[in-house]
């Protein structure tokens, strides 16, 4: 019996305008989602060319009949939507009726559909948005096939990306849907290859180690209460750039900072500045309390209990980071707070016992009234916590934050290739296993990250083998630095200019191996960072344009004062 039905214009209307089909991953996530309301329980798909060529995906949901085949190409058709109200309890992950008729209008699609128990199904080929042949055929579930997408609209396709690029954003795509639905079963094949295999899993912790695999998932926490569960750093495991975080609210991702602010705020002083953490966050919210009527690509709600949820959200993490906290143990921030370092900083009220005391050989001159006769002091450098120090140089004093310093330092060696690197080889080669687009990208780059000096070579099934590292990197999470090098291949990937994503690269890994606060350098470490530091092209600034010292001469610091 037939199920799907033409929105009434007034309906129509009350629904979000605006384009579904924005690339090939597009399609691909309008098509597998439309497979998982028909109740699919495995999902194949196969593309060629970036999709520009062929997206087909094939599933064995309950299907449709011949009624229904022909009219679901209709704009606004849909089985998902009957009244108002319906719009605003959605329960299903598509509901628009615009996903095919839209895909249809750009492409020359061929539909392949049965019911369930039948053995006669439907076929319908369409070309543009018209339909050019309906005919009979032996089938199981329904198969969609997307040939020569925006064949006819050149404008929208000289607009596409590179292959690669393409290729990286249909395999985020599947993985984020598979990422929700563990019951399903996922066979993602690209240009003749098998890509992603994920097999039915058990629950959406075997889901997640059948992507990100073991080590992945011996970093994470695992944190739940009703209608929440969450999968998130532990304290030691952050990174550098907000990869890896995904929030699904009733099997959809969407993007939302609020509920983002929830997971950091989770953390308190746990999390150092300019670091992230991992999270899967997965909500269950009864319908008609969140609105997916917001964005035109579902990627936005909008609450009813607004506050209720981010609470939910906070609480539960924070619950679990605090239990696993060894709370017999503190350990001081060292924010704000000054002390010295040197052979009297005993006698001084204001010490760190955080951090060990260092010797240094830097001189302070200090002067007393009007004298102007200097004479050493026992302090050598300060420490000013976090990441800052002082020292004298010249006729004033200069504050020098070592984060951005050795940044700078990193930078310019990486940048000037491998022959100017010190690596270090592993006594055992590290495995390390990444997500199926994070590998992908890191493959199609193996040079350009080799040229920096982590020595990389492919060792199937979503793993690579690394035999040597830079020097500076060989105790810093290997996996960390090349998931987040893959994603500064990922945003440099339209720069046609190889040289940019190669910049790209060795900002990441310098950020990644520089000293952080509460580090606290020797003197001859420090004197050493000031000596590479004053080498280099742009000693100011760190590759991001923050400045890595500051001096005021004892002209500003009377000004200061009000001495002048």
């Amino acid at each position: 019996m037939p199920e799907i039905n033409i929105l009434p214009e007034e309906l129509r209307n009350k629904i979000a305008a605006g384009e579904v089909i924005e690339r090939p991953a597009s399609v691909v996530k309008e098509l597998v989602e439309n497979s998982l309301d028909a109740e699919a329980t495995e999902v194949q798909i196969e593309i060629r060319s970036a999709g520009r060529r062929l997206i087909l995906v094939s599933d064995n949901g309950k299907g449709m009949d011949s009624i229904d085949a022909q009219r679901c190409i209709e704009p606004h058709a849909t089985s998902k939507l009957a009244s108002e109200d319906d719009l605003f309890r959605i329960q299903t992950l598509g509901f628009r009726g615009e996903a095919l008729s839209s895909i249809a209008s750009v492409s020359k699609m061929t539909l392949k559909t049965a019911p369930l128990d039948e053995a006669e199904g439907t076929v319908v080929e369409v070309e543009g948005g018209k339909v050019v042949k309906t005919g009979v055929i032996a089938h199981r579930g329904t198969t969609i096939e997307v040939r020569d997408l925006f064949y006819n609209t050149p404008a929208r396709r000289k607009f596409l990306k590179s292959d690669r690029t393409e290729t990286y954003h249909i395999i985020e795509t599947v993985t984020e849907i598979a990422l929700v639905n563990p019951d399903v079963s996922f066979h993602l094949k690209i240009d003749g290859t098998d890509t992603l295999i994920l097999p039915r899993a058990e629950g959406l912790r075997e889901r997640l180690f059948q992507i990100y695999g073991e080590e992945f998932m011996q970093g994470l926490l695992e944190a739940s209460s009703p209608g929440v569960t969450i999968f998130a750093s532990e304290e030691d495991n952050f990174r550098s750039r907000r990869a890896s975080q995904y929030i699904f609210i009733n099997k959809r991702p969407i993007r939302d900072g609020y509920l983002r602010n929830a997971i950091y705020r989770a953390y308190d002083e746990a999390l150092p500045k300019d670091r992230h953490p991992i999270f899967f966050l997965y909500l269950s919210i009864p319908p008609e309390d969140v609105d997916f009527n917001v964005h035109p690509a579902k990627r936005e709600v909008r609450f009813r209990k607004k506050e209720d949820v981010y609470l939910r959200v906070l609480n539960t993490l924070r619950r679990s980071l605090v239990k696993g906290r060894d709370m017999s143990e503190t350990v001081p921030s060292g924010r704000g707070d000054v002390y010295p370092v040197g052979e009297d900083s005993e006698k001084r009220t204001f010490t760190m016992s955080a951090f060990p005391e260092k010797e240094s050989t830097a001189e302070v001159r200090l002067f007393t009234g009007e004298e102007r006769e200097p004479y050493l002091a026992p302090i050598k450098h300060l420490y000013l916590g976090d990441v800052f120090v002082a020292y004298t140089e010249g006729d004033g004093i200069t504050i020098i934050d070592q984060h951005a310093a050795h940044e700078r330092v990193r930078y310019e060696n990486l940048r000037k290739g491998v022959d100017n690197i010190r690596i270090s080889q592993y006594l055992f080669p590290r495995q390390v296993r990444l997500n199926r687009k994070e590998y992908m990208i890191l493959l199609d780059h193996i040079e350009n990250v080799r040229r920096m000096g982590i020595e990389i070579e492919d060792f199937g099934e979503n793993t690579l083998l690394v035999r040597g590292v830079p020097d500076f990197l060989f105790n810093v999470d290997i996996s960390a630095i090349l998931s987040d090098v893959a994603e500064a291949i990922m945003e440099n990937s339209s720069a046609t200019d190889i040289e940019s994503i190669r910049d790209g690269i060795a900002k990441r890994i310098a950020c990644h191996s520089s000293v952080r606060g509460a580090e606290v350098l020797g003197a001859e470490e420090l004197k050493a960072l000031l000596r590479d530091l004053s080498q280099c092209e742009d000693p100011e600034h760190c590759p991001h344009g923050r400045p890595t010292r500051i001096h005021l001469s004892l002209d500003q610091l009377r000004r200061m004062f009000k001495r002048t």
